[in-house]
């Protein structure tokens, strides 16, 4: 069956689970270590965990996407990453990798990978002909600039994922293989930040798909007044701000609680 005839085509906003095969990531880089390398053992019960814990999609990284990143070898990732993959393909879960970087996407997909969440402001032609071709899910994100002062950066974004929308298409891309995420943090004032998580519905138009990733992100912590180490309440509070304004995907690393509390608002069902 393919992929897109999966249950990302819905109403009812889908929950990502976030795990990082990172050393550097801002939150939780090397808790799925031992030494330098991956412990296997580790990642496979934090799979576990999250699908128990009602995640819809399971998101790998193997390279942060933090600011000041260290950029990983191709390899390097291909060897954190796949072994797992190796393992869970057979599971009923969506499987999604953030990656910036092609030869890691390209293996990925050999091993159950459905959707490429690539941060990057622009995705390559390789990228594309690969997400064509396999019908995997593709998500683009928006990057701002803080330098260059924008008047309304609503309509910034709006604009970006209109022009990459109509350059899809000329591709030969199905539109239902676009998701679309506003880039909380990169390149975004704090401001811009709170402007974008309670104007969600601004961005869904005709049908357009979102997916938002406010997770243990600075800006809502310091608006919600959340000082604790793991940003629980913050990172709750704008996850479901974004799925109330109609999120489609809500990526965070808080799963059991955003599940629970979403379901208690009766806009989540699995």
């Amino acid at each position: 069956m393919s992929p897109l005839s999966g249950s990302l085509i819905r109403e009812s906003p889908r929950i990502m689970g976030v795990i990082n095969l990172t050393t550097d990531s801002f939150s939780d880089g090397g808790h799925l270590f031992s030494g330098n390398k991956v412990d296997l053992s580790k990642a496979l019960r934090k799979v576990e965990k999250l699908i128990n814990e009602g995640a819809d999609i399971l998101d790998f990284g193997a390279e942060s996407t933090r600011p000041g990143y260290t950029e990983i070898p191709s390899q390097v990732q291909i060897d954190r990453m796949i072994p797992i993959l190796e393992q869970i393909k057979d599971e009923d879960i969506m499987i999604s990798v953030d990656s910036r970087d092609y030869k890691v996407l390209y293996e990925a997909s050999k091993f159950g990978m459905k959707f490429i969440n690539d941060v990057s402001k622009n995705i390559s032609q390789k990228k594309l002909k690969l997400a064509k071709e396999k019908e995997l899910f593709i998500c683009t994100t928006h990057h701002g600039n803080k330098t260059k002062k924008t008047s309304n950066i609503l309509l910034d974004v709006d604009n970006f994922f209109q022009a990459k929308e109509k350059s899809y298409l000329s591709k030969g891309i199905n539109i239902k293989q676009c998701f679309f995420d506003p880039g909380f943090g990169y390149g975004k004032t704090p401001l811009e930040n709170i402007f974008m998580m309670t104007n969600i519905n601004f961005f869904k138009k005709e049908n357009r798909k979102i997916l938002t990733g406010t997770s243990r992100k600075k800006s809502f912590a310091d608006f919600f007044k959340d000082t604790s180490k793991t940003k629980l309440s913050a990172s709750l509070l704008s996850g479901i701000i974004c799925a109330l304004g109609g999120s489609n995907i809500i990526r965070s690393h808080e799963v059991k609680h955003l599940r629970e509390e979403l379901e208690k608002l009766g806009i989540y069902e699995r």
